[in-house]
């Protein structure tokens, strides 16, 4: 077996940044744009697989989307609100792919 040593500076993986850590409470389920915790779900059921890492405050698990995946929570920032003839709504910014 031989080792290649590539010259060059190192590659520095910013999106592992501590500084960049992001509070719970600045995060949100991205189906009902209802508060998390950093818990997960009570009651997951082991043949579900590993268990999503948040939760509502009620210890259900976040809204999943319209394939039925469990989503990670979003910024509360990243919501934009607007009123409709048919009530208030709620949309992430377009990047993002969640709605409410």
């Amino acid at each position: 077996m031989s080792v290649i040593f590539l010259p060059g500076p190192p590659v520095v993986d910013l999106d592992d940044d501590p500084t960049d850590l992001i509070d719970v409470t600045d995060l949100v389920c991205p189906g009902c744009a209802g508060p998390v915790v950093d818990a997960p779900p009570s009651g997951w059921p082991a043949r579900a697989g590993r268990s999503p890492e948040f939760s509502h405050l009620d210890g259900s698990v976040l809204c999943p989307d319209g394939m039925g995946r469990v989503p990670e929570p979003v910024e509360a920032a990243e919501l934009r609100y607007g009123l409709t003839a048919a009530g208030a709504g709620a949309s992430l910014d377009e990047g993002t792919g969640w709605s409410a």
